[in-house]
């Protein structure tokens, strides 16, 4: 044995609960499980995790003991293990799609190979196929004979779908499509499980009929051998290197090289091929959007979760860790008593939430609207594929700003990967990227934007999440005393004029531009800073309508105690962005200086309130510590023990003395070459 594991003899099971942490839980002034209820959609709901969660559990392949010491290679496999694993419970347990969702989430944290096949390729069959394509596919899909991906991002061309450049040229003599990737830029790049996992792909191509382009339509590829899994002839496709994270997902680069595929290979539950070669759109091509607007929709939900693993991770630590004295000669003090640790927790705390309300609004009008952009409804398109696409790039961004602020507040220990948050705070970085950079998604709702306000300035009604932009709000909008700042209708109301005004602003300097005689798309370049900024304070506003909408209805249903909490906890994050971000409302003159002192003195107050609840705000979440994978963020708080044990794991120090010694170090103790 290694000498360094006797020189304590810890035994975790026998410590016990923290007795910083048991006091917190005891101070909470609502029911936990009320919330947890919240969260998981329901008591039944939370009754079928846990089952879930005692069938994972039960493997101790998912209590993840030393994943962050595994090579990227290791990382792949140990992944698809889960994956595998997954899958066969699926079948032997028959779980339903929410119960594999919920297992693949909240009980195993993505922590998989082949979460593309559920979140998009499975999706898009269902989204984009015809009958007779779903009846052929999706049972293959369901039942793993095949394993799928979504290859639409190229190395050259990302947001930009109209420049892809992969093709698939019909040849109406074999009834066949030929794939190709024409040149470097065109390989396709980044999508998960393509590397070595998948067995099919649905490619986003080119489509080419007697040397016409027909735009961008989706086709099924198969890239691997079902027998050997070797790649199939004219597919090269293989892993695209490390990340700054998620190594255990193989994004992968794909070329085709005059690949033939079936006709029906096609995709046409929008758009179709005759077997005489006729190019017949049936439903709008912008219909074939709707998997990369489920994606989006699904993205605000993940930055949701990301801001409660990393709020428990920290607030818990934060609540075990002790650190000076507020008095001379006084004990050291919680780190979440004082006021500044509260400051850079908490208003990330209540963004978690507000990102909650938002996630499950948008979720619900997704569903709601699904049937209409499938017939390819021009107006509800628009409508979706501007709030799904500004909803990611602030929701991501938000979630981004406060884990990074979380990772720092937990000091030294925070930077190690044994904390957890590092895992996190790397892996919400890709949320910022993926389906969409965030600033070619602001200018694509800008560009809607603007057609709504020029809308309004005509006198035309307006609908959906941009209707606040046809209210006249000509009033002089007053408040003076901190309390007053604490009312979500209030604040919804400050938000929605300053980005009325900010839009109506950046729509009046691109006219203006237009009337000079600026080419359009000039005009567009000279002011893309502001439609990006103008599309973001559209997004921001639309988190706290949203915010307020379900504080409304959760008045009505939840108890008393539960929704006073959590509309502290809306209440402080909307001051926090207002406060943080106050140059906007201070310039279209929505607040005053001094109302913007009175905002502050609210959220200075509001962080002493939110501080006793807080511990069992995370708690509420109900993060299994296998799933949470954090030493810090433990739910028994033994953080000093776990860290120590968990050092021990390090391969380094598996032997006393590392081979580098007898290479290099003791030539150079003792005098001697090294021996490279």
């Amino acid at each position: 044995m290694n000498k360094m594991s006797s020189a304590f003899n810890i035994d975790l099971n026998s410590l016990g609960v923290n007795k910083d942490l048991l006091k917190e839980r005891a101070t909470a002034s609502f029911n936990i499980k009320e919330l947890t209820h919240l969260f998981d959609g329901g008591e039944e709901k939370t009754r079928r995790r846990k089952e879930l969660e005692k069938i994972v559990y039960s493997d101790p392949l998912f209590h993840n003991k030393g994943r962050i010491y595994l090579p990227k290679s290791e990382a792949y496999e140990r992944a698809v293990q889960k994956s595998v694993k997954i899958f066969e419970w699926r079948k032997k347990y028959q779980w339903s799609d929410e119960d594999y969702y919920t297992v693949s989430k909240r009980i195993n944290d993505f922590d998989e190979a082949f979460t593309l096949h559920h979140t998009m390729f499975v999706p898009a069959l269902e989204r984009l196929g015809t009958d007779e394509q779903k009846a052929k596919w999706l049972p293959l899909a369901l039942n793993y004979k095949i394993l799928g991906t979504y290859a639409q991002t190229e190395l050259g061309h990302g947001t930009n779908l109209l420049k892809l450049e992969t093709t698939a040229t019909f040849d109406s003599y074999t009834d066949e499509f030929v794939m190709n990737s024409p040149k470097v830029s065109s390989m396709k790049w980044w999508p998960g499980s393509l590397g070595k996992s998948s067995t099919h792909a649905i490619v986003l191509a080119q489509l080419v009929i007697n040397g016409k382009q027909f735009g961008l339509q989706p086709f099924i590829v198969q890239l691997r051998s079902l027998e050997n899994h070797t790649s199939m002839p004219g597919v090269t496709v293989g892993d695209i290197g490390p990340k700054m994270t998620i190594n255990n997902i193989d994004n992968g680069f794909l070329i085709l090289n005059n690949v033939r595929i079936p006709r029906t290979n096609m995709l046409m539950g929008n758009a179709q091929v005759t077997r005489d070669g006729k190019f017949q759109i049936l439903k709008g091509n912008k219909s074939n959007y709707s998997t990369m607007m489920y994606v989006r929709v699904e993205i605000t939900n993940w930055a949701m979760g990301m801001l409660f693993y990393s709020a428990t991770m920290a607030l818990r630590y934060s609540a075990v860790r002790r650190q000076s004295s507020l008095k001379p000669s006084g004990d050291e003090v919680q780190i979440l008593d004082y006021q500044a640790q509260q400051y850079k927790l908490l208003p990330g705390l209540g963004a978690g939430f507000c990102l909650f309300f938002t996630s499950n609004v948008l979720k619900d009008i997704y569903n709601k609207d699904y049937p209409e952009l499938m017939k390819g409804n021009k107006a509800v398109l628009a409508e979706m594929h501007s709030q799904s696409s500004v909803a990611k790039a602030v929701c991501a961004e938000i979630a981004s700003h406060h884990i990074e602020i979380m990772r720092r507040a937990m000091g030294g220990h925070g930077f190690m990967m044994l904390a957890g948050i590092c895992k996190v705070s790397l892996g919400v970085l890709t949320l910022n990227t993926v389906e969409g950079d965030n600033t070619v998604l602001y200018q694509q709702t800008a560009r809607y934007l603007l057609k709504q306000v020029a809308k309004s300035l005509s006198g035309e009604p307006l609908e959906g999440s941009s209707a606040y932009l046809g209210v006249s709000r000509n009033d002089v909008f007053t408040f003076s005393s901190p309390q007053e700042c604490l009312n979500l209708d209030l604040l919804v109301e400050i938000y929605q004029r300053m980005s009325q005004r900010v839009l109506v602003r950046t729509a009046k300097l691109i006219q203006a531009d237009f009337e000079s005689g600026m080419d359009q798309g000039d005009a567009w370049n000279k002011n893309m800073v502001a439609l990006t900024v103008a599309a973001k304070m559209h997004g921001v506003q639309y988190i706290f309508q949203c915010c307020r909408d379900s504080m409304m209805t959760l008045e009505q249903t939840a108890s008393p105690e539960l929704y006073r909490v959590l509309k502290r906890c809306c209440l402080l994050f909307a001051l926090h962005w207002l406060e943080t971000n106050s140059g906007h409302f201070l310039e279209t003159e929505t607040i005053s200086p001094s109302q913007l002192q009175l905002i502050r003195d609210a959220e200075m107050d509001l962080l002493g309130i939110i501080r006793p609840d807080a511990i069992a705000l995370v708690d509420a979440f109900d993060i299994h510590d296998y799933c949470l994978d954090s030493v810090l963020g433990c739910s028994d708080g033994n953080v000093y023990e776990r860290m120590y044990q968990s050092a021990l794991d390090e391969p380094m120090n598996k032997t006393d003395v590392h081979p580098a010694y007898y290479k290099h170090i003791r030539g150079l103790l003792k005098g001697q070459a090294s021996k490279l």
